[in-house]
């Protein structure tokens, strides 16, 4: 009976070992099918993430490439701009300094109409027998004329000065409007 006995210990524990050892057999299966299944979710993840990141990536630079035309684009509009108003201040300043140079014709014909006048009137004055009266209004004649063309070449200066700023501010407010976007409280009297 021992040997039975022993036979029988020897059979049960065999069992027990070889139930134990298909266990561990299947758990390491088990473990390798859900490392395999985890890995294989976490490559396709990985996968998509990348897909997902370089799309990302391609739409960035398309945008960053549409908002660099755009901006050079509106550079582009806004350097035209900027030559249009040049040339058109150009253009005002020549019609100014035409306007100018005839202002100071005329009164250069003035002066020289005055310069005439006190030179006639001097000789007047300066010939015999004149009145004393009559003399005083030939002075106050000529004094009267000499003021009139200093007025008359200060206000043509005067009025230069103010077109010439009055170009000035309608240029700048062109360029405010047109180039940086500024808009305009009133309209400058072109």
């Amino acid at each position: 009976m021992t040997v039975r006995l022993i036979a029988a210990v020897l059979l049960t524990l065999t069992a027990v070992l070889g139930v134990r050892a298909w266990n561990a057999h299947l758990i390491s299966e088990g473990d390798a099918q859900g490392a395999a299944r985890t890995k294989g979710e976490w490559n396709a993840a990985d996968l998509k993430r990348k897909a997902a990141d370089s799309d990302a990536a391609e739409q960035a630079a398309r945008d960053l490439a549409a908002r660099q035309l755009a901006a050079r684009q509106e550079e582009q509009k806004k350097q035209l701009e900027a030559e249009r108003i040049a040339n058109e201040q150009a253009q005002r300043e020549s019609q100014l300094r035409q306007s100018l140079a005839a202002a100071q014709s005329r009164n250069r014909g003035l002066l020289d109409t005055i310069t005439d006048l006190n030179t006639r009137a001097a000789a007047a004055m300066s010939s015999p027998g004149q009145d004393a009266g009559v003399v005083a209004l030939i002075g106050q004649a000529a004094t009267a004329r000499e003021l009139l063309g200093r007025c008359s070449s200060r206000y043509t200066a005067v009025a230069a000065d103010a077109d010439g700023l009055r170009l000035q501010v309608i240029g700048l407010q062109d360029f405010a409007a047109s180039v940086l976007g500024v808009p305009q409280s009133a309209s400058p009297a072109q």
